[in-house]
């Protein structure tokens, strides 16, 4: 495909106009989701990570419709320029269909998070969402502040959601618990008792809760991970229209209203005051939440943005220790980069080894 058919291609399957500097480059990475130009640290993350290595790639957010996903596969999937992707909510799960292979820790999981093309142009799926997350939770963070957790062998832990993230995390704290418990909550309670069942064919002492008997369990956890959508900044699509999950904590419900107009300077304004009551029930019922908790207690957030969510400052100021998803972002963007999307290039260039692996976990790191 001649260079200007590709990216006018890819152009027709996002909504964001792509910048001067990604329509002149040789070589593309992109990470796709609803709307990661809002939002996304990994274009910060990767191009770093490229001019530390002196390679002439560029990585792009591409903001991708539900209905657009399919085209736009199909446009990388042609693209000689394009080395792989990352995925972000919400097309992890959707874009599985569209690939020509899905790893095996990707299978079981049922969630995608990077994909790599293969010259032939060929479209591998794998995950490193599980991987980064133990990494950032076990390990000490940037800047010399000691781990979340020292060891998940024995711990009770409650998961809160059961979107593609969660079904990594999820897999991978069930594989490291042993004798623990892994509880899974979620809004719907059959996507919670589904990936539950799931993880229960291979490993014992995994049970999904309803929302409304998180009160009644969460006491007993020494872990609770957010990875729903609540407390995330920017704007997102809901039934009504659209709102902002910003003002609400993961330890309650959420039923924000809905507007019809995007952006203009009283978006937020207008949205904190169609939902101040669901907001002020949703901040009482976490409040409640988090003092019943025992300190010994670690909260973590997989949203990095805003940095402390509601959720995390609630649990900072009953006493608990916190951690916002910084770290995992940039364990798995490294996992992603050495092991998949760039590992031929590293290989080519004699760099695939631990001391490039260790190079960009500070890199990233510095780059946030």
């Amino acid at each position: 495909m001649a260079v200007k058919d590709d990216i006018a291609r890819i152009q027709s399957g996002i909504r964001n106009p792509l910048d001067r500097r990604a329509i002149g480059a040789k070589q593309l990475v992109a990470v796709i989701g609803d709307s990661p130009s809002r939002y996304s640290k990994s274009p910060a993350l990767w191009n770093a990570a490229f001019r530390a290595l002196k390679m002439k790639t560029v990585y792009v957010a591409l903001d991708v419709d539900d209905d657009r996903l399919q085209d736009l596969i199909a446009a990388v999937r042609e693209s000689g320029r394009l080395l792989g992707l990352q995925v972000t909510v919400p097309h992890k799960v959707a874009v599985m269909k569209h690939l020509d292979a899905i790893d095996e820790k990707a299978a079981k999981v049922g969630a995608v998070n990077t994909i790599t093309r293969m010259e032939d142009g060929r479209l591998l799926g794998a995950n490193t969402d599980g991987e980064g997350f133990v990494q950032s939770l076990l390990a000490g963070q940037p800047g010399g502040a000691a781990p979340l957790i020292e060891s998940l062998s024995g711990i009770n832990a409650l998961i809160l959601g059961a979107g593609g993230s969660a079904r990594a995390v999820a897999f991978a704290l069930a594989e490291r618990l042993e004798q623990g418990r892994l509880l899974i909550s979620n809004r719907t309670h059959e996507s919670a008792a589904s990936l539950a069942a799931e993880i229960g064919k291979s490993h014992a002492n995994v049970e999904a809760i309803d929302e409304k008997k998180i009160l009644e369990r969460a006491p007993g956890v020494e872990l609770i991970v957010n990875c729903t959508t609540k407390g995330q900044g920017g704007i997102r699509k809901n039934g009504a229209g659209i709102t902002t999950l910003e003002p609400y904590s993961a330890l309650g419900p959420a039923n924000p209203a809905g507007l019809t107009e995007d952006g203009g300077p009283e978006f937020y304004r207008a949205c904190m005051s169609a939902s101040l009551a669901d907001i002020e029930a949703n901040n009482r019922a976490s409040w409640k939440l988090a003092l019943s908790i025992p300190l010994k207690a670690g909260f973590y957030d997989l949203i990095y943005h805003p940095e402390e969510t509601v959720f995390l400052r609630h649990g900072r100021l009953t006493g608990h220790r916190t951690l916002n998803g910084r770290g995992m972002i940039v364990a798995q963007a490294v996992e992603a980069f050495c092991s998949h999307i760039c590992r031929d290039a590293l290989r080519r260039a004699g760099m695939d080894n631990p001391e490039t692996r260790a190079k960009l976990l500070e890199v990233m790191a510095k780059a946030w």
